[in-house]
């Protein structure tokens, strides 16, 4: 027996537009003549996006609400264009959700897993998905995050794409491992661009004008004209954006930026806290032109005060063991994780000289600990020089710590 479907629409469309709602309403009548009912219908607007190289996705953040309000528009155009054949389309942010508590970008993979747990297990989930997709001799599709977790309780709604031949043995590949992929060759799609329309319209175009086109909605449309969307959109695409981080390692790329491409791409974060280095580490890390997408921030906590305040740290630990210890130097990292709320920690302490030493800690004697969700460690060394000197040092055998962890982490 096939169960009605729960087909899921994720967008970073900005503006949502014709073009979309009519690929949803064409996807759900071709899905009932084929047998498949899909009882309800849910917009996923994306809050941010992984893919940075491209100015409009790394704005996603800054006009979520907008376009949260916009799906919702898109949403009663759809039922009405439906006509009853699903019992609602509705609207969710769970992207915004799901960032909001991890300080990253959500993969695809990872949406569907927690929106699967919170739905009907009567219901079969499924994602509209454009050919693009499953195109080429390797299809992109690969290359997606636990794809394979992905096809597991998700079926692939595959929808034409002009431009875009869906590699048929790829996809008969996918079913024989197990997945559900319906591929929806009868639909004639019209490709409409989201940047056009905004091109279009920031050059002093009417939204009236898009309307009469069939490009954009009535509704759509007025929205964009009350909440002076123009503007902020005119604002957001002649901003520079920061360069963003390549996927490729090369061999020549400094210390700071293997890391970067490393925690992008892994998907990971890191939270700082420093002592002794004063900061140098976060301002190594930030050197490299994207690190806003990996970097979450550093606690400066010179102080026993601010160990405590700030990250944490125990006033038994730092009485027992001192603040240039493993001990201290273990809770450290676990609070910057924390504050953070970080996939990974890294904290340093050290006796930088010329003062404060003592018999069984030398000037030069140097911790540094990592936090993640594998397990916490800490690194001891012992460094040579001036106070200037062992700060930088320390700053590198930091990152070298976390560089070697992201190089052993699969």
């Amino acid at each position: 027996m096939i169960k009605d479907m729960l087909l899921v629409f994720g967008t970073s469309a900005d503006p949502l537009h014709k073009g979309h709602t009519q690929l949803v309403i064409d996807a759900v009548k071709a899905l009932h003549s084929r047998g498949q009912k899909v009882a309800r219908v849910i917009l996923l607007p994306v809050f941010r996006h992984h893919n940075i190289q491209e100015g409009v996705k790394r704005s996603l953040p800054l006009t979520f609400e907008h376009r949260f309000d916009i799906c919702h528009l898109a949403a009663q155009e759809i039922y009405q264009g439906l006509q009853g054949l699903v019992d609602r389309v509705e609207v969710s942010d769970l992207e915004w959700e799901l960032v909001s508590q991890n300080n990253r970008p959500n993969f695809t993979a990872e949406t569907m897993t927690v929106l699967r747990k919170r739905i009907d297990p009567s219901y079969e989930l499924g994602f509209l998905i454009g050919s693009d997709s499953f195109t080429g001799e390797k299809p992109s599709f690969g290359q997606w995050f636990h794809w394979q977790d992905l096809i597991k309780d998700t079926a692939l709604v595959i929808s034409p794409r002009q431009g875009f031949q869906p590699n048929l043995e790829y996809i008969d590949y996918l079913g024989n491992i197990g997945a559900r992929v319906i591929y929806l060759d009868e639909l004639e799609v019209n490709e409409i661009s989201s940047r056009e329309i905004r091109e279009r319209l920031e050059k002093g175009e009417k939204t009236s004008t898009l309307v009469r086109e069939g490009l954009l909605s009535p509704a759509i449309a007025a929205y964009i004209e009350e909440r002076e969307l123009i503007p902020i959109w005119k604002e957001i695409d002649t901003t520079i954006p920061a360069q963003a981080i390549k996927e490729k390692l090369m061999e020549n790329d400094d210390l700071e930026t293997r890391i970067g491409k490393h925690l992008f791409q892994k998907k990971l974060t890191l939270g700082l806290a420093e002592s002794c280095t004063g900061g140098l580490i976060g301002h190594l890390i930030t050197n490299v032109p994207g690190s806003s997408e990996y970097f979450m921030g550093s606690v400066v906590s010179y102080a026993y005060q601010a160990k405590v305040n700030l990250l944490g740290v125990s006033w038994d630990t730092l009485k027992t063991y001192g603040a240039v210890s493993s001990e201290t130097v273990l809770e450290m990292s676990r609070g910057a994780r924390k504050t953070f709320n970080s996939d990974i920690g890294l904290s340093v302490c050290c006796i930088a000289g010329p003062g404060g030493a003592t018999p069984s800690k030398p000037v030069g004697t140097s911790w540094c600990a990592l936090s993640t969700p594998e397990g916490d460690w800490s690194y001891h060394f012992l460094l040579e020089g001036s106070r200037v000197s062992i700060k930088e040092q320390l700053a590198k055998r930091a990152l070298e710590v976390l560089l070697n962890y992201l190089e052993s982490e699969n």
